[in-house]
């Protein structure tokens, strides 16, 4: 069975804006040939470890049947022998190249052999020859490592006439998987409520969810460009991913049809709900329903203020609305 067993930790330094700071070595190999892939990156995290399989099976024209890392939190939840529990989006990058995650057992040096090997080669051949070297960029670092990396791949194997590139071409090529025209996007999954006004939140900012999925958790999944959220494995909505300050993106088809709201909720019952509390908390909501575009972007803010009743009791929640209410006329005559 052809494999591929990588690791990744922390090994050296670069200069940075004037300052030392830490860099990440990625070691992936191919037991059979031996074959290494190296490189750099900034940390540990998943954007790192999910690009640095990408180029390791670019740099290896192909893709191994089954991957056997280490059971780092990066990529497994939880270290289970017979059913290790995947991280979602190393799930994910696996099925879209077709290849099966197999993590090495947690203090099982046996299961990954090949890669302790390439480790200590890497130490010794990649940052033994570059530990008295500073960078002043990141860049320089990647070329610096890649150079050392080619060196190591290109030298004769010990006792044999072959380097490990040789050795690759003639015993692994073949085998590998066919690399598919895209690499693998890097997607962040996370779960949400749908709220009451038809939106998941994400980030700070609200996608629009059909509104029958109103109280329901749904899965999100983000890429850089997109935000799509799931329920029970199918994708009920799929919205351009915002950035920056906080917005709503809408889709008028999700909203419910008319002005009735699924589970009761609507302008009216917003209006009759503070004209309980006082004409002054009933004019502010009206002010705020009255300035949302589309009305349901407006339920949280209005279930917000409403709320404060609980915390600070109706009486001084109409106060703080009278008081409001003063203050903007008085602006307004002052202009």
């Amino acid at each position: 069975m052809l494999s591929a067993v990588s690791t990744q930790g922390s090994v050296t330094t670069w200069r940075h804006m004037g300052e030392l700071s830490e860099a990440h070595l990625f070691v992936a190999v191919l037991p059979a040939s031996q074959l290494i892939f190296a490189d750099v990156f900034r940390d540990e995290k998943m954007p790192s470890w999910i690009a640095a399989h990408n180029r390791a099976f670019r740099y290896f024209g192909g893709v191994p049947k089954t991957l056997v890392p280490d059971n780092l939190k990066t990529g497994v939840d939880k270290a289970i022998f017979f059913e290790p529990v995947i991280n979602r989006t190393y799930q994910e990058l696996a099925e879209h190249y077709g290849t099966v995650i197999l993590p090495a057992r947690v203090r099982k040096p046996q299961d990954k052999g090949a890669v302790e090997n390439a480790v200590k080669i890497a130490s010794q051949r990649i940052l033994g020859n570059l530990r008295h070297h500073r960078f002043q960029n990141f860049f320089e670092l990647q070329d610096a490592v890649s150079k050392a990396l080619e060196a190591i791949n290109a030298a004769p194997l010990t006792g044999k006439d072959v380097s490990r590139w040789d050795a690759f071409l003639n015993e692994e090529k073949d085998y590998l998987l066919t690399l598919p025209q895209e690499p693998y996007v890097f997607a962040e999954w996370s779960q949400a409520k749908v709220q009451t006004n038809c939106h998941a939140v994400y980030q700070g900012h609200y996608y629009s969810v059909p509104f029958e999925y109103v109280g329901e958790r749904v899965d999100i999944r983000a890429t850089l460009g997109t935000v799509e959220l799931f329920y029970h494995h199918e994708r009920v909505a799929s919205h351009p991913r915002q950035r920056g300050r906080q917005q709503y993106v809408t889709v008028a088809d999700h909203m419910p049809p008319g002005k009735l709201f699924f589970v009761d909720w609507d302008a009216k019952r917003f209006v009759a709900w503070a004209g309980k509390i006082g004409p002054a908390c009933k004019k502010v909501i009206q002010g705020i329903l009255a300035q949302s575009v589309i009305e349901q972007h407006a339920y949280r803010s209005c279930f917000g203020v409403l709320g404060l009743k609980d915390k600070y009791s109706e009486q001084r929640l109409e106060q703080a609305c009278r008081t409001l209410l003063d203050r903007k006329l008085s602006l307004r005559y002052a202009s």
